[in-house]
């Protein structure tokens, strides 16, 4: 018998954004099915979680392996009968560099990078798509950002990746929509926290120069960076039926930086 409860699968559950829609969706009713690398990042979350009330499934993979999240979804099937909502959270490393600047080894973190974004995304929404598709019902937020949509010097990888997530969004919301499966993302801006209170200047003074003005919060409309819980309340309102006449599009948030 399938939970009465709605489930979420939150693919990269670690510090940061995917902790924050995870602590949310808890108190908005969710059980939740959480995915990293780390298995102690996992365990990190789900105390948060298990304060808020409901189910916490952990499981530690590599959200680019096919077989790995193939199993993810079975698990998840398995455990509580239905899967609702699918939130694509996967922050990969970024290469920080100018394009001109790269030696072979940065080109092939490069790749790597993008490969983690684009591939990673694709395995998640192929793989929620099969109960999904079954249950004539779910959603799928994408978790990007505004550098998919303008692009700064100095991250081209981050850039392309998230650029690649919102074409297969697209893809996604128009192949899934006939049963009943929306698809949207949300493009974050630069968000305050201990990413930007600890980043270590780069040894590049020109790469540092540009990394500086893209996290610098004076020209958006609102003067500040946004917060996690911020950006948390836009992936709940996509992930539910508040957002239910919604899907194939990128909402911004980012403090008023991009008008999109």
């Amino acid at each position: 018998m399938a939970n009465a409860r709605p489930v979420m699968l939150i693919v990269g559950a670690g510090p940061g954004m995917g902790r924050a829609v995870a602590r949310l969706a808890a108190q908005r009713g969710f059980d939740l099915a959480l995915v990293a690398r780390s298995g102690g990042t996992l365990e990190e979350t789900a105390a948060l979680l298990r304060e808020e009330g409901g189910e916490v499934l952990c499981l530690p993979c590599d959200a680019t392996d096919n077989a790995a999240m193939r199993g993810v979804v079975d698990a998840v099937i398995d455990r509580f009968g239905r899967l609702d909502a699918l939130v694509h959270s996967l922050l990969p490393p970024h290469l920080f560099r100018r394009i001109v600047g790269m030696d072979d080894d940065e080109i092939e973190a490069w790749r790597r990078s993008v490969e983690i974004s684009t591939y990673g995304a694709l395995l998640a929404a192929y793989h929620a798509a099969r109960p999904m598709q079954a249950a004539g019902r779910g959603t799928m937020v994408f978790v990007t950002a505004t550098s998919g949509l303008q692009s700064y010097p100095a991250i081209s990888s981050h850039a392309v990746g998230k650029a690649g997530i919102h074409a297969l969004m697209q893809s996604a919301a128009s192949e899934f929509g006939s049963f009943g499966v929306r698809a949207n993302a949300i493009a974050v801006g630069v968000i305050t926290g201990e990413t930007t209170k600890t980043r270590q200047p780069h040894e590049d003074q020109a790469v540092e120069a540009d990394l500086a003005r893209a996290v610098d919060a004076s020209g958006g409309a609102l003067g500040r960076n946004i917060t996690a819980w911020e950006a948390a309340e836009a992936v709940l309102f996509l992930a539910t039926d508040a957002s239910s006449g919604m899907t194939g599009q990128i909402v911004v948030v980012d403090g008023g930086r991009l008008f999109h």
